[in-house]
């Protein structure tokens, strides 16, 4: 599935990365272990190599969600531990404390359980998802390459069909 999402936060911050409301576009699949993890992975490396091209100083690291509560901390060990989520990480705001422009998530069958969404073999399904998000990708561009366009790099805006 192909989604343009809508997502709200409260991620309170002078930084104008976390914004309460941002759009994502997200595309998500579901099948078996097998069939999730490879395609999530392959996303990963496509979306290094798409942001790349657009001459971002990109990478990649092992994350975890912002879980809240006690057993928070456990949670996101966890998530990590299991290399269930990935982030692609962009230099926007701080050359340190990168900034997530895009996810890649593998929930196991923690939503197919809870839907009832099912595998052509009768098993509970797996689901992984991705999503990009929008404006940070935006900004990226222009801390990297500055705001006016027309002065970007001749490959970027070609990609960007800003010529």
């Amino acid at each position: 599935m192909t989604l343009l999402t809508w997502v709200y936060r409260h991620e309170p911050s002078p930084e104008p990365t976390p914004h309460a409301i941002f759009s994502r576009t997200e595309f998500v699949r579901a099948g078996t272990p097998e069939q999730v993890v490879p395609w999530r992975d392959m996303w990963l490396q496509r979306s290094l190599e798409l942001l790349r091209s657009l001459e971002l100083p990109v990478s990649s690291d092992v994350a975890s969600d912002p879980f809240f509560g006690r057993g928070g901390k456990m949670q996101a060990l966890s998530q990590k531990d299991q290399k269930l989520k990935f982030e692609v990480l962009v230099p926007v705001i701080s050359a340190t404390d990168l900034t997530a422009v895009a996810s890649f998530n593998y929930h196991q069958d923690h939503f197919s359980s809870a839907f009832g969404i099912y595998a052509p073999d009768g098993k509970v399904a797996h689901t992984a998802c991705l999503g990009f998000g929008m404006e940070r990708i935006t900004m990226a561009l222009f801390k990297t390459h500055g705001f006016e366009p027309k002065q970007w790099p001749t490959s970027v805006r070609q990609l960007l069909c800003l010529n």
